[in-house]
């Protein structure tokens, strides 16, 4: 094994010299968490100024951009990128942090807002409404969704990280870290790394399209069916591609955080930087070229229901922050990346990442907030400035919590990067 296998063969959570570190981030997160959530809790029942809608936006930029972690892993196993591999765990791990948050988000959701956000819980006699709405299919839908994904999300996780937990920290963990161990089986023993490459390999195939299912339900259901009588067959690519975009960026992001609690320089430098910088270059041109494949058909075709939620945020009040976020998600972006600094420096990189989860999250305001509420600034109401910092809040509070009870590097995976790939990790050009 070489020294930069050797290097990371040994941390399973968070490095003892940063502990301090990490308990003084989780402190602040558990927090900011409580008191946000318990102001939410007291403000956002019976809030008709939008606090609602901009909870549900923030709900869904994290339900999408957290489960392209998963999605993450499977493409690159499918397309053979071997410089993603110390990302692997980093991105699996953020996948089911927000899974208990997503799950008790769209209950609160459901319960306490469904009267403000869904125009067909109360139609106009005599309208006709489609077989596809009702409040409990809605609740079944998002439920079943949501769950199996997590399920499968689950399995495929429990096959890559079992091989990364030595008999030595199984016996010796306790806590959070011993019942993580044992939800996972515990330690696999020898594993045929080739094997089990394959077997992942096969099941990334189901969780890209699971994936992909769970986010066109919610798309569908929270998103466009919001709009009366808007049924756009681009919809749900357009806010697909939006959750890989900002899950990308995500990753980056968290990666640059993680490097504070885990001892990773040794294999995430400059190569993964430059590598994910392409990848935001590809997906700001998707975005860019679904955006317009929705808008175009329906200014051309004249189609006045597809074309009213785009004009709602495009004109009007909403137009300054639509243009912020096409200046976020594709001119700010665009003009950064051109500059080959920009994808070998982390600290450049995330200011674009930055941009990016801006943007996402503007355009999921803007997917929700227009459709109810004809004019609504961002962050205008406590209620849903509390109830956006406690999700975000939670989320990282839970990804903490995770960091320090799983290995946070597969060694068989990096084990496994050949030689010419490594060669690679630290070049500058």
């Amino acid at each position: 094994m070489n020294e930069a296998v050797q290097s990371v063969a040994v941390p399973q959570g968070v490095g003892v010299s940063r502990r301090d570190r990490y308990n003084t981030a989780r402190l602040i997160l558990v927090i900011v968490f409580l008191a946000s959530a318990i102001t939410a809790i007291v403000t956002l029942p019976g809030n008709t100024a939008g606090g609602w809608g901009m909870f549900l936006a923030t709900l869904l930029f994290l339900q999408g951009i957290t489960q392209f972690g998963i999605a993450f892993t499977a493409i690159m196993r499918l397309s053979g990128g071997f410089w993603a591999r110390p990302l692997f765990r980093l991105a699996e791990v953020t996948t089911l942090a927000f899974f208990p948050i997503s799950i008790i988000g769209l209950l609160i959701v459901y319960f306490g807002a469904r009267d403000q956000l869904f125009f067909w819980l109360s139609p106009e006699p005599g309208e006709h409404l489609s077989s596809w709405l009702g409040e409990n299919k809605l609740l079944f839908r998002a439920l079943a969704s949501q769950v199996v994904f997590y399920l499968f999300a689950y399995f495929y996780v429990r096959m890559s990280v079992r091989p990364d937990i030595d008999s030595r920290s199984a016996s010796e963990a306790s806590g959070l870290r011993k019942m993580v161990f044992g939800l996972f089986g515990g330690p696999a023993g020898d594993t045929d790394s080739e094997a089990l490459t394959h077997r992942l390999y096969w099941w990334s195939v189901p969780i890209l399209m699971i994936a992909g299912l769970a986010n066109t339900f919610i798309s569908w259901d929270f998103a466009m069916m919001l709009w009366p009588h808007y049924h756009s067959t681009v919809f749900s690519m357009y806010y697909v591609i939006g959750c890989m975009f900002g899950g990308t960026a995500l990753i980056l992001l968290l990666a640059g955080f993680q490097r504070r609690y885990v001892e990773m320089d040794t294999v995430f430098s400059t190569r993964q930087i430059k590598n994910l910088g392409i990848i935001f270059t590809g997906f700001m041109c998707l975005w860019l070229y679904f955006f317009w494949a929705q808008f175009f058909v329906s200014w051309f075709g004249n189609l006045p229901n597809e074309l009213r939620p785009l004009d709602a945020q495009m004109k009007g009040h909403y137009g300054p922050i639509f243009w912020l976020s096409v200046a976020c998600l594709f001119m700010l972006p665009l003009a950064f990346l051109i500059f080959a600094r920009v994808k070998r420096n982390l600290a450049l990189a995330s200011i674009v990442a930055t941009l990016i989860c801006t943007g996402v999250w503007l355009n999921r305001y803007l997917m929700v907030l227009p459709a109810q509420w004809e004019s609504h600034i961002p962050f205008s109401t406590i209620g849903g400035t509390a109830g956006t910092i406690a999700l975000i809040s939670g989320f990282l509070f839970v990804l903490l919590i995770l960091f320090d009870a799983f290995p946070m590097l597969s060694r068989w995976e990096i084990e496994r990067i050949p030689p010419e790939e490594r060669e690679h990790w630290h070049s500058r050009h």
